[in-house]
């Protein structure tokens, strides 16, 4: 395991380097290149790239011309194929190439292709969805020749992709399965002809378990991995993080829309459905509320960190596990690390599991409110360090000091929220034990930086405060690294010992 000591980290960081609360290595950064990371201790990587929406357009258009070239038909024919077959080509290829009729025919295409969509020019002709005599101008017809007016096609295409989100759109006509064409989609109805693109691109990126959507909100933009998300058994050695360029973490293995190291997937879509499960019980309630240990008051957790100060009588008390704050301090390994209970035959194992279960998820859940907590009390700040720039001779840069804290503190307590979910899942020994002591040293260094931020920030202590809290940024940072390089190399060479076998 790690061979770091608080010592040690201690003498590699000086607060009067400018640098020393910038971001750790454990972040990856983006360009526009492949990005890579190490996938196990074979050597090999795990690379991934980002993908605009116009880089996703682009692979379509370009396999959908190679697939047309081969086959020898029209670019909107080999599109239908390609979708019929979900987007497999060799698939397609070998098929075609053995019996071209059967592979047209399974896609819906009519036995006699008429080529291009037209309109008729049939005197008396009526529609049969909504039986008026349309003109013939306003009468549309597919390449199996079924007419219809063009109004009712529109209604039809419209429905089909803004309400049912589809790319593939048979005919109107009862039991006809040719597929509505790009260029029939254009002629009808041309305002939809983006969004019916973004659903092709959209069918293509989920057809390929080498490229997954950037699962934010808002985000267009794609991941394209050399490892498909469908193969499970490699991430089992590695968590595969990666990051698109608007600078969003996601997992690829899990689609989790933030970085879950240092548990893997596995355990993480484990936890998650034991977390629904229970949605609702009172161990919810537990995990958001607390009693004062001495008046029992009802608390409700204010800021980020875990030193409570009652209102009623002023009674100070560690949040987690409600011990006095005089004899707990800011030692986490007190309430950090789970304590199987003493043997009593009363106990059912259901009843330790519980026990276990709101432990671990209690302070899983704890980190997640505290980093939202620690994000408001920096914006509520930020007003007050533009009075205290204007106050003292501290530039704008030197000013952001408490935003670098933030920022790290926001990553260490995702890395600490899901660092609790693999505590929760790792065997009982040594290796778990030297895992949380891991865990809590970095735990007692993002409280300490909790309790920094809480500091009030005046004009003639404001630069002693920067210098301690870039010095205390820098340690967590290098807390941060440890443990989830150490954690990486253990996952890596396959030392973990679990509750379970990875592919229960």
């Amino acid at each position: 395991m790690s061979d770091y000591s608080d010592e040690e980290i201690d003498d590699v960081f000086d607060s009067s380097e400018e640098g020393a609360y910038e971001d750790d290595d454990d972040t990856m950064s983006f360009d526009t290149g492949t990005t890579k990371q190490k996938a196990n201790d074979t050597g090999s990587t795990f690379e991934f790239k980002s993908l605009s929406t116009h880089d996703l357009q682009m692979m379509v258009d370009s396999e959908i011309r190679d697939v047309s070239n081969i086959i020898g038909l029209e670019a909107e024919i080999a599109s239908i194929l390609l979708r019929h077959f979900r987007w497999d080509i060799d698939k397609l290829i070998d098929r075609f190439m053995d019996s071209s009729d059967t592979v047209l025919q399974s896609a819906g295409e009519p036995d006699s292709i008429s080529r291009n969509p037209k309109q008729q020019d049939t005197p008396g002709f009526v529609c049969g969805i909504c039986y008026d005599e349309p003109p013939p101008e306003e009468i549309f017809s597919l390449r199996c020749n079924h007419s219809f007016c063009k109004s009712c096609w529109r209604m039809y295409i419209e429905e089909k992709i803004k309400t049912e989100a589809q790319c593939t759109i048979p005919c109107m006509h009862e039991g006809c399965r040719t597929v509505i064409t790009d260029s029939s989609i254009s002629v009808l109805d041309p305002t939809i002809v983006s969004r019916y693109r973004e659903l092709l691109t959209n069918s293509f990126v989920s057809a390929r378990s080498n490229l997954k959507f950037c699962p934010y909100p808002s985000c267009t933009e794609a991941i394209s991995s050399s490892i498909g998300a469908g193969s499970k058994h490699i991430f089992t050695t590695f968590v595969p993080t990666v990051i698109c360029s608007n600078q969003h973490s996601f997992c690829f293995g899990c689609s989790l829309d933030s970085d879950h190291r240092p548990v893997l997937c596995h355990w993480v879509c484990l936890w998650q459905k034991n977390a629904r499960e229970d949605a609702g019980t009172a161990q919810w309630i537990k995990a958001n509320t607390r009693e004062c240990p001495k008046c029992s008051n009802s608390i409700e957790k204010s800021g980020g960190c875990n030193r409570m100060v009652c209102r009623h009588c002023q009674y100070q008390f560690c949040w987690m596990c409600r011990r006095s704050w005089d004899v707990h301090g800011y030692s986490d390994a007190l309430c950090s690390i789970w304590k199987e209970p003493e043997r009593d035959e009363s106990m059912t194992a259901a009843t330790k599991n519980l026990e276990k279960w709101l432990f671990y998820f209690d302070r899983f859940n704890n980190h997640e409110i505290s980093a939202k907590l620690d994000q408001a009390l920096c914006e509520a700040t930020e007003e007050k360090m533009v009075e205290v720039q204007e106050a003292s001779d501290l530039s704008w840069i030197e000013s952001k000091f408490i935003q670098h804290a933030v920022d790290a503190l926001t990553r260490c307590r995702l890395t600490l929220k899901w660092s609790y979910t693999m505590a929760f899942y790792l065997a009982q020994g040594n290796q778990k034990q030297i895992f949380e002591d891991l865990q809590a040293n970095l735990e007692k260094a993002v409280e300490d930086l909790s309790q920094l931020l809480e500091e009030p920030i005046e004009a003639d202590t404001v630069k002693d405060l920067r210098m301690r809290m870039m010095d205390k940024t820098a340690y967590v940072q290098k807390r941060h690294e440890i443990l989830l390089n150490d954690t990486a190399a253990q996952l890596a060479e396959g030392k973990w010992e679990w509750v379970a076998p990875l592919d229960a």
